[in-house]
């Protein structure tokens, strides 16, 4: 009996630990609908243009939530000071969890109390809160500096902004909606940042020096909670015009047929995931009807070009 019974627990602990699925997060840096690199003009939504000189904040307390709502967090001990002047995007690796499907996941940005005002010499000099060049710890009071964004604005980028976001009290949680992909075992949440959003509602043009709390720097840290972050198709237009046609049967479990009544305006279709990556492109013939198959699960959008590439029209697309 008892070889039974260890037996059995043996199983099961095999069992629990082949549930084990390896999870990271991307963060994908844009500016606007470009990626993110230092002292290309980018636009807030006052219609100031700008360049960034310096783009820094740290990323702390993530949480994944997935199947069903289930809320899973990670260690305290993951944490990244992410750059996104240094790399098109940010891989952070979160841990092993018993997670089948991903939804969306939440983290901070920041420093969470009481390591935000710890001495930073004691942390090894390769961690994220190890004194860095150029300094991101503001004080023993205040803490670290959560975002530190600088650059120029105004009339020939002669104005310099400097935002420096801190506080305890601006400690915000992020929530985004993820895309999921698996790469050998591994799954990858992903999602866009778009750092010219991160200046929305701030005068550039007279130059803004904001170093606190407060103020200016406090609503760089507000627009990351808000508007930052997130999955979005860039130059999808879900009204773009009436074509006659349909997507079936939506949703699908990845054979879909694209029906048109009418080909004469329509040269293409493309089917693009949130991140607007295309995934698949069809050339429409004189067929009027199209049969597609989309091969991983998730949502997706179904958009038809003219000859002259520009998007006419386009239908969201769930695949189970």
């Amino acid at each position: 009996m008892k070889r039974l019974i260890l037996g059995t627990f043996l199983l099961l602990f095999a069992a629990s630990v082949n549930a084990q699925t390896n999870v990271e997060l991307k963060i994908n840096h844009k500016l606007g609908e470009e990626d993110f690199v230092l002292d290309a003009v980018g636009t807030n939504n006052l219609g100031n243009d700008f360049k960034a000189t310096r783009l820094e904040y740290y990323l702390t307390k993530i949480t994944i939530v997935h199947d069903g709502g289930t809320e899973t967090a990670v260690s305290d001990d993951v944490m990244a000071l992410v750059r996104p002047e240094d790399e098109i995007s940010t891989t952070i690796e979160l841990g092993s969890f018993d997670v089948t499907a991903i939804e969306s996941v939440k983290f901070h940005i920041g420093v969470y109390e009481p390591i935000n005002n710890d001495d930073p010499t004691l942390w090894a000099a390769d961690h994220p809160l190890a004194p860095k060049s150029p300094s991101m710890h503001w004080g023993w009071a205040a803490g670290y500096r959560f975002i530190a964004y600088e650059g120029f604005g105004g009339a020939d980028f002669s104005q310099n902004f400097q935002l420096h976001g801190l506080g305890n009290s601006n400690y915000f949680e992020v929530e985004s909606d993820v895309w999921v992909d698996t790469d050998g075992g591994t799954m990858i949440m992903s999602l866009n940042g778009d750092y010219a959003a991160g200046l929305n509602d701030i005068d550039l043009t007279a130059g803004t020096i904001s170093h606190g709390e407060t103020g200016a720097a406090k609503k760089v840290l507000e627009n990351w909670r808000d508007v930052v972050f997130g999955l979005y198709t860039v130059g999808i237009d879900e009204n773009a015009i009436a074509l006659d046609w349909s997507v079936y049967p939506n949703p699908s479990n990845g054979d879909i047929v694209v029906n048109f009544d009418n080909t004469t305006e329509v040269n293409q279709i493309n089917i693009v995931n949130p991140l607007g990556e295309i995934v698949q492109t069809a050339f429409v013939n004189d067929n009027k009807k199209m049969e597609l198959t989309i091969p991983d699960s998730g949502i997706y959008f179904v958009t038809v070009l003219d000859a002259k590439g520009e998007t006419i029209a386009t239908e969201r697309l769930i695949i189970k």
